[in-house]
C-alpha cells in the first residue's frame, strides 16, 4: 500500500487509544483491551459464549426498564436487527476506512453464526460517504428512518452526522472523531473520548523512560479537520503537563507522500524524540524511511501504525519503532488471547485481505458494545430500552481487546502498552507487564469545567 493509500486519524480518545485512536483515537490511543457480562435476558439461541466476551460492570440508574412489548423500533422485525453504518471507503482515499465495516460486519457474522441475539440475526446497512457532508447527511437521514441504530461508523465526515442524530435522538455505538459527536447522549463508545479527559499515562512512562529526551520532541499531526486539530490540542495538552518540550509542530495533509522537509527540519531543530499520535502505518514508514536516508534517529513513538502492513511497507527502517497501544497487540505478542483469536477467525472470514487496521478493532468492539445493550433492550427491542441498557455498561474491555474504559460515563481507560518493532515483529517492551496494561488511575487531566457524562440525561 503506497503512502497516498489511506489516511486514518485516531484522536487521542483514549488510549480515544491509545489509542484509538484514536488514539481516535486515542491514547489508545489509541486502544485499544477477561470476561465481560452484561446481565442479559439472552434466549437459549444466544450462546455464552457470546455473552461471555466482554467485560461490563452495571451501575443502578434512574431508567426505565426496557419495554417488553409495544412496537418495535425502525430496522426490527420478528427475525432481524438491522443497524447503519457510514464509512469513508472511497474518498478521498481509495479503501480509507474499510476495516471499520469488516470489523462489525465481522463480529455480527460472529453472533449470527450463534443464532444472532434473542432469536434476531444482526445486518449491517453499510454506506459510502464520498468523503462529502451532503453525502453522510443523507445516508446518516435515511439510517434514522430505516435502521435501529448507528454501529460501528467511521467518517471524517461524521460531523455531518451530529445535528441529524441529535435531533432524532438516534442511539449511536461508535468511535466518532467528532467530538460533539461522541459527547450527545444517545452516543456510546467502546473506547471513549480522550479530548476533554486526557489519559496521561503513556506521557509519564516516556518520560521516566526518556527523561532527556523528552525536552526535544517532534511532532507530525494530521490536518485534515476540525476534529483532528481538536484531538491534536488534546495530545499536546498532555504532553505538556508532563514536562513534554515540543519544539518542531506541523501538520500534513491526507496526499502528502514525503515528509523530507519535515525530517530535514527536525534534525536541524536538534529533536531527540519524534511522538505521533496521527501517522497510519504507510505514513509512518514513509517517515521512518526518510529519517534512516537522512541518518537522523530520534527516539520514535508512534500511536496510529499499528498494522499488519507496517513492517512490510516499513522494513528495517521502522525496526527500534515504539507503538503506544491502549488494545491488545492482536498481530502476534498477544495472540494467544481467546478474545484475539476469536477477533483474527472472523476477521478473516469477512475480508481475506484485511489490513488488522485500527478502525477494524474499533468496529468490532462497537459491534460487541451494540450486542451487550442489545441482549437488555426488550422484546421487541426499542431504541429506548438499548439506550437504558447502555446506560448501565460502566465497564468495557471486549473480552480484552482493549483498556478498560467506562462508555455509560464517557470516561477513557488510564492504562496503555508500550511496544516496540524488534527484528520483524512487535513485541512488549519494559515498563509492560507481560500481559495487561500500565494504568495509572490518577493520570486523568480534565479539561476545565469537565464532568463525566450523566445517564441517562436529567429531564429526558
Amino acid at each position: 500500500m503506497n503512502a497516498t493509500r489511506r489516511m486514518r486519524q485516531r484522536s487521542i480518545r483514549g488510549v480515544r487509544s491509545v489509542t484509538a485512536g484514536a488514539w481516535r483515537g486515542r491514547m489508545l490511543v489509541p486502544v485499544v483491551v477477561v470476561a465481560l457480562l452484561l446481565a442479559a435476558c439472552s434466549s437459549s439461541k444466544t450462546p455464552s459464549a457470546a455473552s461471555s466476551s466482554s467485560s461490563t460492570t452495571t451501575t443502578p440508574t434512574t431508567s426505565s426498564q426496557p419495554a417488553t412489548g409495544g412496537a418495535a423500533s425502525p430496522g426490527v422485525t420478528s427475525t432481524s436487527v438491522t443497524v447503519g453504518q457510514v464509512d469513508d471507503l472511497s474518498l478521498p482515499i481509495s479503501g480509507l476506512f474499510k476495516g471499520a465495516e469488516d470489523g462489525t460486519q465481522a463480529y455480527f457474522d460472529y453472533v449470527n453464526s450463534l443464532g444472532g441475539v434473542n432469536g434476531r440475526m444482526i445486518k449491517l446497512d453499510a454506506q459510502d460517504s464520498l468523503y462529502s457532508d451532503g453525502t453522510v447527511a443523507n445516508d446518516t437521514s435515511a439510517q434514522i428512518k430505516n435502521d435501529f441504530a448507528l454501529v460501528g461508523g467511521f467518517s471524517l465526515d461524521d460531523a455531518a452526522e451530529e445535528p441529524l442524530v441529535a435531533a432524532a435522538k438516534m442511539p449511536v455505538v461508535a468511535y466518532p472523531l467528532d467530538p460533539d459527536l461522541g459527547n450527545l447522549p444517545t452516543s456510546y463508545s467502546p473506547f471513549p473520548n480522550a479530548d476533554s479527559d486526557v489519559p496521561t499515562t503513556i506521557f509519564k512512562v516516556l518520560k521516566k523512560k526518556f527523561p532527556a529526551q523528552i525536552k526535544h520532541v517532534g511532532i507530525l499531526w494530521a490536518n485534515a479537520t476540525a476534529s483532528t486539530a481538536v484531538a491534536e490540542k488534546a495530545f499536546e495538552r498532555g504532553a505538556t503537563s508532563q514536562g513534554f518540550k515540543i519544539v518542531y509542530d506541523a501538520g500534513f495533509s491526507p496526499s502528502q507522500t514525503t515528509f523530507l522537509a519535515n525530517v530535514l527540519t527536525m534534525k536541524s531543530k536538534g529533536v531527540q524524540m519524534f511522538f505521533t499520535q496521527q501517522l497510519p502505518d504507510a505514513y509512518a514508514a514513509t517517515v521512518a524511511k526518510e529519517m534512516a536516508q537522512q541518518n537522523f534517529q530520534p527516539i520514535n513513538v508512534e500511536e496510529d501504525a499499528y498494522t499488519s502492513n507496517l513492517i512490510s511497507e516499513g522494513g528495517s527502517a521502522v525496526n527500534g519503532m515504539y507503538l503506544t497501544a491502549g488494545f491488545a497487540l492482536y498481530l502476534g505478542t498477544d495472540a494467544s488471547l481467546p478474545a484475539v483469536q476469536l477477533f483474527t477467525k472472523w476477521m478473516n472470514k469477512a475480508d481475506p485481505k484485511a489490513n488488522f487496521e485500527l478502525e477494524a478493532l474499533f468496529g468490532w468492539a462497537s459491534a460487541e458494545l451494540f450486542v451487550d445493550g442489545l441482549r437488555n433492550a426488550g422484546s421487541p427491542p426499542t431504541r429506548a430500552g438499548l439506550e437504558a441498557a447502555l446506560d448501565k455498561v460502566t465497564s468495557f474491555n471486549a473480552g480484552g481487546l482493549l483498556s478498560t474504559g467506562n462508555p455509560a460515563q464517557n470516561i477513557p481507560a488510564p492504562c496503555v502498552v508500550l511496544a516496540q518493532v524488534k527484528n520483524g515483529k512487535i513485541v512488549r517492551v519494559s515498563p509492560s507487564p507481560n500481559a495487561g496494561y500500565i494504568c495509572d488511575p490518577n493520570s486523568m487531566l480534565p479539561t476545565a469545567g469537565f464532568k463525566p457524562e450523566v445517564r441517562p440525561t436529567p429531564g429526558s
